[in-house]
């Protein structure tokens, strides 16, 4: 029985284009380990210094010096990545710190501003159900400044708490993102491993079959140049694991540990849910930030106290261009969300599609046992085929994953973040 080999070079690529950007990459410089001479070198105390282990060579340390002391973890699981992620995030932790400080300044100008009103007689104030908001009631350049500058701050403050909020679930994604490229590339060296055995025996046979002299030379350097492409292939996906890994422990402030164990995830079968798109759109932080800076144009244009027509119709285009970049926002969107919702059903067929054939190459194995316990077929060809089906199975486990970042994405839809690159370039823009 015949069949075309697949090679783990296959899937080097498989999730290129479905992982989200990660949060941040960190730049990373390898250390290699030197022996120490034979001179007593005078003892230090820097703890960002190397440290010389049992032997006498030094091992490169994570600990740089004027941040904070990374943790030392045996294992990691999506969860732990995504609490961690989340919880030491530094654009986080500076997002919630801008909070406070707007905060703050907002109380201290609503108390600017009641402390002006009392002063002057002449004004009166009414407030309302929003905090330190206050309409005037005669013309006065100086009240109405601190009028919009606590309205600035008002929209700053619910901005920024979109923001924080939004850093969250679009930190989850990421994490997902790079954990599971992580899993992928660890099932991709696996799976070259063996394909390496089964090209070893490729030009053990070939050797073979020229010393019996049904070969020839050439059949012996093509099968040699196939495992030397799929050695360098090995060397690719090791390098390229240890580097995905060190950004993350970085991202994640834990040390580096290329040996660290990374835990399997559950993946659960689920087709493309039913969703409304108004009720994704009326939860998204994007769409929200756009429609308070409309709120705000409009609360500008009607307490805005002018005698300057040029300056009514400035502020009422104000509001025209915020009201257009929201229903823009809308439609970027939305496009976003069925984007996001056919990426995943086109995962979910690519699963069910892999799954039956990695079920029908395992049928097939069984078959071959069976033949070669008869007699009928060889050990080489029953190892050969073994590998088919491990690389059939590897494909579904491969697809499986891609399947998970999709879904990933949908659910995230429904908390408020709506993954989509050129979405969130437009929604910048829009805001500058």
């Amino acid at each position: 029985m015949k069949k075309a080999m697949v090679g783990a070079s296959v899937f080097a690529v498989m999730l290129a284009a479905t992982q989200p950007a990660f949060v941040h990459a960190a730049d990373s410089t390898t250390t290699t380990a030197t022996p120490t001479t034979t001179t007593t070198a005078p003892a230090t105390t820097d703890p960002a210094a190397p440290a010389a282990n049992a032997t006498g060579v030094e091992t490169p340390q994570s600990q740089i010096s004027g941040v904070r002391t990374p943790k030392k973890v045996d294992s990691l699981d999506l969860d732990k990545v995504i609490d961690l992620a989340i919880n030491d995030s530094y654009n986080l932790q500076l997002l919630q710190l801008k909070y406070r400080v707007l905060d703050q300044q907002n109380a201290s100008l609503g108390l600017n501003y009641v402390d002006y009103l009392n002063a002057s007689p002449g004004l009166r104030y009414v407030t309302t159900n929003r905090s330190n908001e206050v309409s005037l009631a005669q013309s006065s350049q100086t009240g109405q400044t601190l009028d919009s500058n606590i309205r600035d701050l008002d929209n700053q403050k619910l901005n920024t708490q979109l923001q924080v909020d939004e850093a969250k679930e679009g930190t989850r994604l990421a994490m997902t993102g790079q954990y599971v490229q992580l899993l992928s590339t660890q099932k991709q060296i696996a799976l070259s491993e063996e394909y390496i055995q089964v090209l070893t025996r490729d030009v053990q046979r070939a050797q073979t079959l020229q010393s019996l002299g049904s070969g020839t030379q050439e059949d012996i350097d093509k099968a040699n140049r196939a495992l030397q492409a799929e050695q360098d292939n090995l060397t690719k996906l090791k390098d390229s694991y240890q580097e995905t890994l060190s950004t993350l422990c970085y991202d994640l402030g834990i040390v580096y540990d290329p040996n660290i164990q990374l835990k399997p995830l559950e993946v659960k079968l689920d087709p493309v849910p039913t969703v409304d798109a108004d009720t994704l759109l009326g939860k998204s932080y994007q769409i929200q930030s756009l429609g308070n800076s409309l709120n705000k144009a409009r609360e500008d244009e009607e307490k805005a106290i002018t005698d300057n027509s040029f300056q009514e119709q400035a502020n009422k285009a104000t509001t025209d261009i915020a009201a257009q970049q929201l229903e823009q926002g809308k439609v970027t969107y939305a496009k976003a969300i069925q984007s996001n919702l056919q990426d995943m059903d086109t995962a979910y067929k690519a699963v069910q599609t892999a799954q039956r054939e990695a079920q029908d190459t395992a049928v097939d194995g069984v078959n071959m046992q069976i033949r070669y316990n008869a007699g009928v077929v060889t050990k080489y060809d029953l190892q050969k085929y073994q590998y088919q089906v491990d690389a059939t199975q590897a494909k579904a486990e491969l697809t499986s994953m891609q399947y998970y970042v999709q879904k990933a994405k949908v659910d995230a839809m429904s908390k408020g973040y709506i993954a989509n690159s050129s979405a969130s370039s437009a929604s910048a823009s829009a805001q500058q």
